[in-house]
């Protein structure tokens, strides 16, 4: 039996839609350890534990709607943490993101925001209204791989980049995983964000926004409504939505 490429290609997504998605159990600064949120045990625990990164549902699914506040730091996040508590990284240092998993295939860019929390207290603070963000760092098609294949194959690990010249203070790092596999539909596209609590140190004088989550992204921005099945040099011209990173930064 011979099976067209639309087939092998729909094939393909509907195995990537049933395989398990990732979620952010551990964050590692300056080679200590810091526990993330953990969706097998956190949720279920009595008090809720206090994590810097910010609660999900339980699960790890997908958010498909722009327009929702789910994107601004994952489904659910209305829902603010228990109490305060967040992790200290010197501007210019890094921030260690690890997945538990990321299944391959899943093609697609990932993508770094930061919003100043206006207190000191990040978990008061839900960032889904105005334009606090700026974009700090992306990766999407290098050298003929996906950003999430060379996470997936990074031992699920992302290292996130602090700028350098941001003013010192209380921040929301928003670090994303945003899936194209079925973004050559309208809508198809996979928004897997999750907003980690942090102090900086040191820094500059910068204090960059400009941006809204919701907000940023429309459905059908070309970074998002996407064909990931193309040639390299039609990857390799992929720009990722939400604009440039902010200039200056480092």
């Amino acid at each position: 039996m011979h099976l067209s490429l639309t087939t092998i290609i729909a094939a393909a997504t509907f195995i990537g839609e049933v395989a398990a998605h990732g979620y952010v159990p551990l964050l590692r600064i300056n080679g200590k350890d810091i526990s993330g949120w953990d969706i097998t045990k956190d949720p279920y625990a009595t008090p809720q534990p206090l994590r810097v990164v910010r609660g999900t549902k339980l699960d790890s699914g997908f958010i498909s709607d722009v327009t929702s506040t789910d994107i601004t730091c994952s489904i659910g996040n209305q829902k603010l943490p228990p109490g305060p508590i967040q992790a200290t990284v010197a501007a210019g240092g890094t921030v260690q993101v690890l997945w538990n998993t990321w299944p391959l295939g899943h093609y697609g860019p990932v993508l770094n925001y930061m919003a100043k929390c206006p207190t000191s207290d990040c978990s008061t603070f839900k960032g889904d209204t105005g334009t606090p963000w700026f974009k700090i760092q992306q990766d999407a098609f290098v050298n003929g791989v996906w950003a999430s294949d060379t996470l997936a194959k990074s031992n699920f690990t992302y290292n996130v980049h602090i700028p350098s010249k941001i003013a010192p203070g209380s921040y929301l790092l928003r670090h994303e995983n945003l899936a194209l596999h079925g973004a050559s539909n309208l809508n198809g596209a996979q928004f897997y964000p999750v907003c980690i609590q942090l102090t900086v140190t040191g820094g500059g004088s910068l204090n960059p926004s400009g941006l809204g989550f919701p907000g940023a992204y429309k459905a059908t921005d070309p970074g998002i409504h996407f064909n990931v099945y193309q040639s390299d040099a039609v990857n390799a011209a992929y720009v990722p939505p939400g604009g440039s990173v902010y200039p200056g930064l480092n």
